[in-house]
């Protein structure tokens, strides 16, 4: 399964994204980073009809772009910054409907995050890394073949944000995962390819083993090095001079 990207999008004259091309596949995470203001959550709004790019947005060979929202539905689903509903909808109907459109399989996207025993608390009972999980179900229920997430660790605990992060590295053998992440180490740790969005622009994509400190000062501009820690490449900024 592959997901081929080629875009451009902007607001009035203003230019967003430019000449945004990569791809991403079923068995490899890849993580999208970049600083505020990269275009990162532009990139992943317009890949699922959200805002309207230029180009095209192809899973298996078929234009995403082109189909209506119901039958792109069933191809990819988008799950956004988590922000906590205002309705005390169960945690049950909340999930639901993710599998509206779709009819895809709710109690088994419940039991894989562990909440199918609670489907009956209402949603708002739930911490934000617990949400988060219940956000991770309803993408699960709506049964595409691609999920794009927008920053699923954001405001986690580093027990939650770690769940999370591992239910993703099992999931991307089922299905293609995208992530934009702000914390650079989870997406080294996690992640088997990296794009660097700057600006609007690809400004680097590799492998995390591949990734060098200067590229890391272009875009961020401070210094930093890359030291691997019980096997895993960590991020840490160069100590300041006296």
């Amino acid at each position: 399964m592959m997901l081929e990207v080629s875009m451009s999008f902007s607001y009035g004259e203003r230019e967003i994204l430019r000449n945004v091309e990569f791809k991403a596949e079923k068995g490899k995470l890849l993580a999208i980073i970049g600083p505020n203001g990269a275009g990162k959550s532009t990139l992943l709004k317009a890949m699922v009809g959200i805002l309207e790019p230029r180009g095209s947005v192809r899973l298996d060979g078929k234009d995403l772009i082109g189909m209506k929202p119901r039958e792109r539905a069933k191809m990819i689903t988008y799950v956004p910054q988590s922000s906590f509903p205002e309705f005390a909808f169960t945690i049950e109907e909340f999930v639901e409907m993710g599998a509206y459109t779709t009819r895809g399989d709710v109690e088994s996207a419940l039991k894989r995050v562990g909440l199918w025993e609670r489907r009956k608390e209402p949603i708002t009972s739930l911490s934000g890394g617990e949400y988060q999980l219940a956000l991770m179900a309803r993408a699960l229920a709506q049964g595409s073949g691609a999920i794009l997430l927008d920053e699923p660790t954001s405001h986690l605990d580093i027990n939650h944000a770690l769940m999370v992060m591992e239910l993703l590295a099992e999931l991307k053998e089922e299905k293609i995962i995208i992530a934009v992440l702000h914390d650079l180490n989870l997406a080294l740790r996690y992640a088997d390819r990296l794009m660097l969005l700057h600006r609007g622009r690809k400004h680097w994509e590799g492998k995390p083993e591949e990734l060098k400190p200067g590229v890391l000062e272009e875009v961020y501009g401070i210094k930093t090095r890359l030291v691997e820690i019980d096997g895993h490449r960590v991020v840490l900024p160069e100590p300041a001079k006296v």
